[in-house]
């Protein structure tokens, strides 16, 4: 059954993976020959121009409508070779991705040290930065601007 469309929902790092991997399933003809746009929005209830947005998605298509043009496999499924490749990358990607987050997080640690630093150097502590804001109740407020008008 085909999935709605979702014209308004963004196409997120895991679902772009959920899609590759679709599409390397058809790459290596574990669901047909017959590889169109129309199957792939089917399966993912996007648009083409949305999927055909993402590059990863983009060469993903290109690849199985490349191989799937090729001669027959001798083996419909993936070889073994393929998927050690396949999560060797995985582990690549995702160790560039830890990288990333720690140099992120190294820069909100000598951000929030400069605020801290700052703060210091204007006389206020940490305990007062720490202290819960006052909440706001902006009905009372205008209540009692009301009464004072009122006499």
């Amino acid at each position: 059954m085909a999935k709605a469309i979702r014209a308004n929902a963004k196409i997120n790092e895991t679902k772009a993976q959920v899609i590759i991997s679709e599409l390397e399933r058809w790459r290596d003809r574990e669901l047909g020959t017959k590889l169109t746009w129309e199957k792939i929005e089917a399966f993912s209830g996007y648009t083409r121009q949305a999927l055909s947005r993402h590059l990863k998605i983009k060469m993903a298509y290109e690849a199985a409508k490349r191989a799937l043009a090729g001669p027959l496999r001798p083996s419909a499924s993936r070889s073994i070779a393929d998927e050690r490749q396949y999560f060797d990358q995985a582990v690549k990607d995702l160790r560039a991705k830890i990288q990333q987050y720690e140099a992120l997080e190294q820069s909100w640690l000598q951000r929030w040290q400069r605020i801290a630093f700052h703060c210091a150097a204007k006389g206020l502590s940490m305990e007062d930065l720490d202290k819960p804001l006052d909440s706001i109740n902006r009905k009372d407020q205008q209540t009692r601007k009301k009464k004072k008008k009122e006499p």
